[in-house]
């Protein structure tokens, strides 16, 4: 194998890349070749994330280290047949092998994750079942368990700041609410996020043994708010059996994750696990707004489940606000004070006293919401109703809506040089996910506004569908389109053209109807201009020569690891 001119003398970050891949596809071998193929064997470019050092990173990478030097000895060992010295084409055939496997180590991780497979099952087992006989032990912890295909982070994020305000996030005394960090939300990760969290457990001690005392920390933590993933199912269920939910939340079921789940149906049938598998009388708190979620709940639900619905249409009159880049909302006080222990209205003096807070004429609060995405409103409305079941007042409420702030990589307003607005948008990957960046990047009327993606990635069978639907999207709205070479992007240019073609068809026949000659600048509709770059790298260098002042320009999926 040819190394490339540039890092002929780099084999450690071709070492490192590949087995960054390995971790980003979850140590499936399957999927870690065919990103490999994609992608190339040799690093090039930016990547998604970087490599963490987590203990089965490292016993993979040892491993292979061992069988690099181990197999080339055992290769020379057998061809001089059992004699430490033997002819030099042993020798050079010995080398030989080992300079292929320095330029080879995707067969050497290869080899080293099946090696390790049965250990690694073991070590997984008894982390789980520690994991689950530690929060058994925890009686007062209430548990948030949010699960489906989109809006996870974001409605993680807007619960943790609305709760905060009651319970203090990770303070040494006082009642705290905890979260999962990015990316842990899978069983086996949750799992160690568990132990690491809740007391004072080791991961040196693998085996199951009696609990100390609960140890102030363990005993401080009230909420724990926990985001579970759908890669395959029966995920959720089997976090759910780690950590069963007293608040089960359902944000949204679409086609996201279709490569690994085949189907809708899977793919709502691993979602509303969490309802399924969730406490005796646990709040079910659904979005409303989602068909998927409506049309299927009833089959998963329990007759003791309390079942919430959040909708977006809950919110009086809300207003985007371009300059403050946020919401500016009006919120009744019946919706905000439900139960029993927030039923008193707030008085002029306390409301004027809340931040970013005020009272109407009309009796009604009005909230600032410091979000881009309107399906905030959503958020913010089932957070409500969460922070109500747990017992918080309208003033902790109204002071925990005034704390949100924008979550990192999910439509997060940047503001650049020369009054150019970036909305990093890095870690949105699914088809709802795009349409609600889109919208955001309309309500931008008088600047120009400029759209960068590499696609979606794990779509299936419909990716062609989705993502020409992408493009009909971005048609009329979007000045500019950059597009990164790929499989999937060029049915992004496709739907965009679909959508020029027939808003021209129909301003034709709309002047036909009315017998008039129609200008001779009628159909060149703003046509939305569409550039191509090879990779992303490419894309970001030539950014200075695209933006011009005052832009608006949403980075959607924009990382490395996505330009195939």
């Amino acid at each position: 194998m040819l190394l490339p001119r540039n890092d002929k003398m780099n084999i450690f970050k071709l070492i490192k890349y590949q087995l960054y891949l390995l971790q980003l596809e979850n140590y499936e071998l399957g999927r870690f070749w065919k990103l490999l193929f994609k992608k190339g064997f040799w690093p090039k470019g930016e990547q998604r994330k970087n490599l963490v050092w987590t203990q089965k990173a490292l016993a993979v990478f040892v491993l292979a280290v061992i069988l690099h030097i181990g197999l080339p000895i055992v290769l020379y060992w057998k061809l001089s047949n059992g004699f430490l010295v033997a002819s030099s084409m042993y020798y050079v055939a010995s080398l030989g092998f080992f300079l292929l496997l320095t330029t080879c180590y995707m067969l050497l991780y290869t080899l080293a994750v099946l090696l390790l497979w049965p250990i690694d099952w073991l070590v997984k087992q008894i982390i789980i079942s520690r994991a689950q006989f530690k929060i058994k032990k925890l009686n007062d912890l209430k548990i948030i368990g949010i699960a489906g295909s989109y809006g996870k982070t974001t409605m993680k994020e807007v619960l943790k700041s609305v709760l905060s305000s009651k319970y203090p996030i990770r303070q040494a005394q006082g009642r705290q609410v905890l979260s999962t960090p990015e990316s842990v939300n899978t069983p086996v990760g949750i799992a160690r996020w568990v132990l690491k969290n809740f007391g004072s457990s080791s991961f040196s001690n693998l085996t199951p043994r009696p609990l100390s005392p609960p140890g102030e920390e363990e005993s401080n933590i009230e909420v724990a708010i926990i985001e579970m993933g759908e890669h395959y199912r029966g995920d959720v269920e089997e976090i759910c059996n780690i950590a069963k939910p007293d608040v089960a939340v359902v944000t949204g079921i679409n086609e996201a994750h279709l490569e690994r789940m085949k189907t809708l149906e899977n793919i709502t049938d691993t979602v509303f696990e969490v309802v399924s598998k969730s406490k005796a009388g646990a709040l079910v708190v659904l979005n409303g707004d989602d068909k998927n979620v409506v049309d299927h709940y009833k089959e998963y639900v329990w007759p003791d489940h309390r079942i919430e619905k959040y909708q977006i249409s809950n919110f009086q009159f809300p207003i985007f606000d371009t300059e403050k880049l946020g919401w500016d909302a009006e919120v009744s006080l019946s919706v905000i004070a439900r139960s029993q222990t927030t039923k008193q209205s707030l008085s002029n003096k306390e409301i004027a006293a809340l931040p970013a807070v005020a009272r109407n004429d009309n009796g009604k609060i009005k909230v600032f919401i410091n979000l881009l995405g309107e399906y905030a409103l959503g958020d913010v409305e089932a957070a409500i109703k969460i922070a109500e079941s747990l017992g918080m007042s309208s003033e902790e409420i109204l002071k925990g809506i005034a704390n949100i702030k924008p979550v990192e990589h999910r439509l997060q307003p940047i503001k650049s040089a020369g009054g150019v607005l970036v909305i990093d948008d890095a870690y949105n990957g699914n088809p709802a996910g795009v349409a609600e960046a889109i919208k955001v990047l309309s309500r931008f009327e008088n600047r120009r506004k400029l759209f960068i993606t590499p696609g979606l990635v794990e779509t299936g069978k419909a990716t062609a569908e989705i993502h020409r639907k992408i493009g009909q999207q971005l048609a009329g709205v979007a000045d500019v389109v950059i597009l990164i070479k790929n499989s999937v992007t060029g049915y992004i240019e496709e739907g965009i053209s679909q959508s020029v073609i027939a808003r021209s068809q129909t301003t034709k026949q709309s002047y036909q109807e009315q017998g008039i000659v129609a200008p001779s600048d009628a159909f060149g509709l703003a046509m939305t201009k569409v550039i191509w770059f090879e990779t992303a790298q490419e894309a970001h260098s030539s950014l200075s020569k695209i933006l011009q002042p005052n832009d608006v320009i949403v980075f959607q999926n924009d990382w490395g690891d996505q330009y195939i």
